[in-house]
């Protein structure tokens, strides 16, 4: 787990099942704390996103974000380039908020994604910390404080200026939809879609 990029999230380390279910194998249910804790007696930290979401940390250390900056990380995955763009706080590791772009490539075979020209795609955005309802606000949550806004701000950027992009598509659920939708985005297959020129 040390040697996770920061821009990877380690879903689980192993199925919880209920210890009294357990007939044989593996005695511990908590693996993730376990090898965190001896992580922590090595000397050595895990970076994965999980690990440094703003609402994990605040309730494991309460630290709070002090300076959150814009962090840019690229990088090959897949055949592809792939940018990875996170609001954080550099010094104390902590993650307020991630948006994972993509340029598509020539093995691109969805309609939406390749016929009005060169597109990209955002494949995630998350704010994390403690939920905020939406259309509420609330000044000491990180949710609904403009970061998404930020994040797609700058992959629109990106995209246009870096990637050559026409058309921004983001892979958005029925319940983010109306986000989008108040960003110029519009329902296009699967995708919600937005052209750049």
């Amino acid at each position: 787990m040390a040697l996770v990029p920061p821009w990877t999230r380690i879903y689980r380390v192993q199925r919880d099942i209920p210890m009294p279910l357990v007939t044989s194998g593996v005695e511990h249910g908590n693996l993730r704390e376990l090898a965190l804790q001896r992580m922590k007696d090595l000397g050595t930290t895990c970076r994965d996103v999980r690990t440094r979401e703003v609402g994990i940390v605040d309730i494991h250390t309460k630290v709070q974000p002090d300076e959150v900056e814009l962090v840019r990380r690229d990088y090959m995955a897949n055949g592809g380039w792939e940018t990875f763009l996170a609001y954080e706080d550099p010094e104390q590791d902590i993650l307020i908020g991630l948006l994972r772009l993509r340029k598509c490539g020539d093995a691109t075979f969805r309609p939406e994604l390749k016929d009005a020209g060169p597109t990209s795609i955002i494949r995630e955005l998350h704010v994390y910390g403690s939920v905020v309802p939406i259309h509420n606000r609330d000044p000491t949550k990180f949710q609904h404080q403009g970061f998404g806004t930020l994040l797609i701000e700058e992959a629109e950027r990106i995209a246009l200026e870096e990637h050559g992009s026409v058309k921004m598509a983001i892979i958005a659920g029925v319940g983010t939809r109306q986000y989008y939708a108040k960003l110029g985005y519009h329902l296009d297959g699967p995708y919600m879609s937005k052209m750049l020129v």
